[in-house]
């Protein structure tokens, strides 16, 4: 439990309602997943990140015309995340999409009355994702991502007494991409992620909900920077979050600088985010059909810790 103790501490602490935040299970679905959103300030709903866009907005796996493969990698104080997401284009017939992502929350030991210890606890979680997306026209994508959640604490050595658990759930994302504008520099993005059903840990009593969220945002490429310097892109990206009350509302923005679609330097801030950071830097580099990007966090309780969460993502594109 303290473990659920932490998160609701790292989110609480960039502006949620701290009560709320409390009364939600599987808040491990909040952490950020993939280096380039997360450079980016987690302001992705309308960009189009790759393999990882199973994670923010599925409508973004819409416009794949190429097999990718991405690891996606996370460390912070609380928690070591290992996301593995494949994208299969069909042509006419959609891009179907799947993952897998596992977070390890450490180990702790387990003492008795006189402080001896006596076992070790695992916390655990997993996710298997899928989904299907699929354009309409050359200016709308759609998806649905469907959410297989698994939650556990397991004990090594003497474990009488000792709370173990293994708890499952359901819950689906949907999202929506729009290009607008003749030069078709706008991209906007909305998303539902995590609609499902509660997670209970112990009794019926304690069935949480899943943490639902609502994300609406846009993605802009300034142009002018293309034809000034050839080679060149920028791109801003802004983003809006809210609980599905429309409550609690958090802000993110980012830019995203690339030079010769081979070198890029992203850079954001945002409020409440899921590991509790409040500024993000990242790095890209693609050759051919290869691509590393790393993005590091600052604020938050892990930043507090000494140990500023670090996100690194290997990406394998196929023709």
């Amino acid at each position: 439990m303290a473990i659920v103790t932490a998160l609701v501490s790292a989110i609480s602490a960039t502006g949620a309602v701290a009560q709320d935040v409390a009364k939600e299970g599987a808040l491990f679905l909040l952490v950020p997943i993939g280096a380039r959103a997360v450079g980016q300030g987690q302001a992705a709903v309308a960009s189009r990140l790759g393999g990882e866009a199973i994670w923010w907005n599925p409508a973004a796996l819409g416009w794949s015309i190429r097999r990718e493969f991405t690891i996606d990698y996370s460390k912070n104080f609380l928690l070591t995340g290992t996301a593995a997401n494949a994208v299969f284009p069909a042509g006419k017939a959609g891009v179907l999409s799947a993952s897998l992502l596992h977070f390890n929350f450490g180990d702790q030991l387990s003492t008795d009355q006189f402080g001896a210890t006596i076992g070790t606890l695992y916390s655990k979680a997993a996710v298997f994702a899928t989904s299907y997306s699929a354009t309409f026209g050359d200016r709308v994508s759609v998806g649905l991502t469907y959410k297989y959640l698994q939650q556990s604490q397991s004990c090594g050595g003497s474990c009488q007494g000792v709370l173990t658990y293994l708890v499952s759930t359901s819950a689906f994302d949907l999202g929506a991409h729009v290009v607008a504008g003749t030069t078709r520099a706008l991209k906007v993005g909305a998303v539902a992620r995590n609609v499902g059903f509660c997670i209970q840990v112990i009794d019926t009593e304690q069935c949480d909900p899943v943490p639902a969220r609502l994300h609406a945002g846009a993605d802009y490429r300034i142009d002018a920077v293309s034809r000034a310097a050839p080679g060149l892109t920028l791109h801003f990206t802004g983003e809006v979050v809210s609980r599905l009350r429309f409550d609690d509302s958090a802000f993110r923005a980012g830019a995203e600088f690339g030079v010769a679609e081979r070198f890029f330097l992203r850079g954001g801030m945002l409020t409440a985010s899921g590991d509790g950071s409040t500024a993000a830097v990242g790095l890209g580099v693609r050759q051919g059909t290869l691509g590393l990007e790393f993005a590091r966090t600052f604020g938050g309780l892990s930043s507090d810790a000494g140990e500023p969460p670090t996100y690194l993502t290997v990406r394998f594109m196929f023709r």
